[in-house]
């Protein structure tokens, strides 16, 4: 579905990412760890096909892979459920087959009584899921996510993880999301990678561990974020 071999990507004279290879198969839950500039937004944004690596190579044989970034990126100047259907018909769906999905989505993150509401109308949690809901209406079989819960609350959080969890059992589709948060993130993913010196450390982690082993790792990795923060004065 997806691959990067070798793959390396500089930002002028600074390397970002190198020597990556990571193989991503349908239906696979994929955490991403890093500290601030490590480089997972440019990953993400490679699997998207967004930036092309500038060494190695990323192929992709995804055929709708979506990227949800932290911020809703909702259209200011167009209510709620245009937000959805706009990029909907931009595929192809007729108009009744975009009100549908729209409404189907709507309905799945609680917003189908701010349809017709203006973005500013909506408070950042809401915003978040309505650009949640534009993610999933287009099928996508590739799931991206930018710390896309990074701003809201914990039990917010763990509502749309659990949501998109869902979506990838129920889809086969494959997921690669970013966080901050190691113990949150392990209970939606299956592998994990950290990002530290532009390279990858992958951890798998067995589905049926206990919730006790999947604490231990979490603090692993949280041990590994804290020794890449900068000592400030």
């Amino acid at each position: 579905m997806l691959e990067f071999r070798n793959a390396g990507l500089d930002y002028g004279a600074r390397r970002v990412l190198h020597g990556v290879d990571l193989e991503v198969a349908p239906g696979e839950r994929w955490g991403l760890l890093g500290s601030s500039g490590a480089g997972k937004s440019s990953l993400l944004r490679m699997a998207a096909g967004i930036t092309a690596p500038t060494s190695g190579h990323c192929v992709s044989r995804c055929r709708h892979p979506v990227l949800l970034f932290q911020e809703p990126r909702l259209l200011p100047w167009r209510r709620v459920r245009e937000n959805i259907e706009i990029p909907l018909r931009a595929a192809g769906l007729s108009r009744d087959e975009a009100r549908e999905r729209c409404d189907r989505w709507l309905g799945k993150v609680d917003l189908s009584a701010s349809a017709q509401a203006w973005p500013g109308e909506l408070s950042g949690g809401m915003a978040q899921r309505a650009a949640l809901a534009r993610c999933f209406a287009l099928e996508p079989d590739l799931l991206l996510l930018d710390e896309p819960f990074s701003a809201l609350d914990p039990a917010l959080r763990a509502s749309l993880s659990e949501l998109c969890s869902v979506y990838v059992r129920e889809t086969g589709a494959a997921l690669i999301c970013s966080s901050h948060h190691p113990h949150e993130l392990l209970r939606m993913v299956d592998r994990c990678l950290l990002i530290e010196n532009g390279r990858l450390h992958r951890y798998d982690i067995d589905p049926d561990s206990p919730a006790n082993a999947r604490g231990h790792i979490a603090e692993q990795l949280h041990s590994r974020l804290l020794e890449q923060e900068p000592v400030r004065p």
